[in-house]
């Protein structure tokens, strides 16, 4: 029994030892563009650590504007590596886009007042259009001071947003209809590309000349030592 139970750990610590080590790759991606004189530039290049097989994602810019690069490293059995590419490139909304209104009609003109005005919300971002007495119009949060009143809390269901001037308190009621949200940046390009090219080769490929291109250069690491 003794016997048998110390082939079995014997066994299994064999098999641990010949598990395959998966194939680590340093990717290098550099993303370039052209300047306001029409000239390349790089305007960033990450490098990033992955294994052979892995989804590999990097963000270059912002979630409003920028790059979004997918990939997946494949080697081959001659030696080359293959890169699925998945590019996405976002802009930002239009501004039409960006403050539309629930209701198409104009709105009634304001009665002549001392009181700020309130106009309307964004209530993603919790962003208030304040008109104050001389006419002015501003998007402002919470804890801003329009004509002494001190914006203090907006209640969502009533619509009404509470200010506060030395111990007084007035509620203003929204005049316009609810901004609910700001549209969701719209993908303006998406391109797939199979990319094979072989370790520490650059292969450059691009969106369109407009928004620049990438470039990716693979090192298969040794992480054996």
């Amino acid at each position: 029994m003794i016997v048998r139970c110390l082939l079995a750990l014997l066994t299994v610590a064999v098999a641990a030892q010949e598990a395959p080590v998966p194939t680590h790759l340093k990717v290098k991606a550099s993303f370039t563009r052209l300047d306001k004189d029409g000239k390349s530039e790089v305007y960033a290049e990450p490098t990033v650590i992955t294994i052979d097989g892995k989804q590999t994602t990097i963000t270059v810019g912002s979630a409003e504007e920028g790059v979004v690069f997918t990939f997946t490293p494949r080697l081959n059995k001659n030696g080359t590596l293959t890169l699925e590419t998945i590019s996405e490139y976002r802009k930002p909304p239009t501004a039409e886009a960006s403050a539309f209104s629930a209701t198409p009609t104009a709105p009634s003109p304001r009665a002549k007042s001392k009181m700020p005005f309130f106009h309307s919300v964004l209530t993603k971002d919790q962003l208030f259009s304040i008109e104050d007495a001389a006419g002015k119009r501003q998007w402002v949060p919470l804890g801003r001071r329009i004509d002494g009143w001190t914006l203090k809390s907006y209640d969502d269901k009533r619509e009404a947003l509470t200010l506060s001037r030395l111990g007084q308190s007035v509620e203003l009621v929204l005049h316009k209809a609810v901004i609910v949200d700001v549209p969701t940046p719209p993908v303006v390009v998406t391109l797939t590309e199979n990319v094979t090219t072989k370790p520490g080769v650059s292969e450059t490929f691009g969106l369109n000349a407009a928004r620049g291109l990438i470039s990716l250069e693979a090192e298969i690491l040794d992480v054996s030592k």
